[in-house]
């Protein structure tokens, strides 16, 4: 019920965020509106985007680029932090996993990080993230997993399903709901012609 919750939650900002970042972005310098009013539109990880060096490094710092990773990448992000899971992998006791997960052809044992995921490449093979020209077998987890977890301090009980993979010819999809480090759902279907 708390997950469902969570989500409904994360969909209203996730669905605003186009409309009220640009609002946001003027006011940023505003302290009431950049640290309460509108928080949960900025993200306080990564700011504007403008340090991340994968992100649309041809695109001058400024409102473009903030747009896009406050509004369309990243849609209210620090909403999104408030279900972040506390603590690191050694507070949480991973039940046996049904399914695998690899990346690079190695088997990878549960933790809050490893959920299936396309990961990409420019064609210098640097990394790029969730989008580029090239799938990464590098960088991406293929497979498909669902694992219960539960916090050693505090009992709190989780659970997570994750699929990455080809689904046919040329079609791959991506697909994650529960938690990871955060309460999660997504859902991406990609055509992909080329991969390293």
């Amino acid at each position: 019920m708390i997950y469902l919750l969570t989500m409904i939650v994360n969909l209203i900002g996730f669905l605003t965020a186009p409309i009220v970042f640009p609002i946001a972005y003027l006011l940023k310098s505003v302290s009431v509106f950049r640290n309460y009013i509108l928080w949960i539109y900025y993200d306080d990880e990564d700011e504007l985007g403008y340090d991340v060096y994968w992100f649309k490094p041809h695109l001058r710092n400024g409102f473009k680029k903030a747009y896009l990773w406050c509004a369309i990448r990243n849609p209210a992000w620090n909403l999104h932090t408030l279900s972040m899971l506390k603590g690191s992998d050694m507070d949480y006791v991973f039940l046996k996993p049904k399914g695998i997960l690899q990346r690079n052809g190695e088997v990878l044992n549960p933790n809050l990080y490893y959920t299936a995921g396309l990961k990409y490449e420019d064609k210098y093979g640097s990394y790029l993230d969730n989008k580029g020209p090239i799938l990464s077998l590098k960088y991406s987890i293929i497979g498909s997993q669902f694992v219960k977890f539960y916090n050693i301090k505090t009992g709190k009980k989780y659970w997570r399903y994750s699929y990455a993979n080809r689904l046919i010819d040329n079609i791959w999809i991506e697909f994650q709901i529960g938690y990871s480090t955060r309460a999660t759902f997504r859902l991406k279907i990609k055509k992909i012609t080329k991969i390293k």
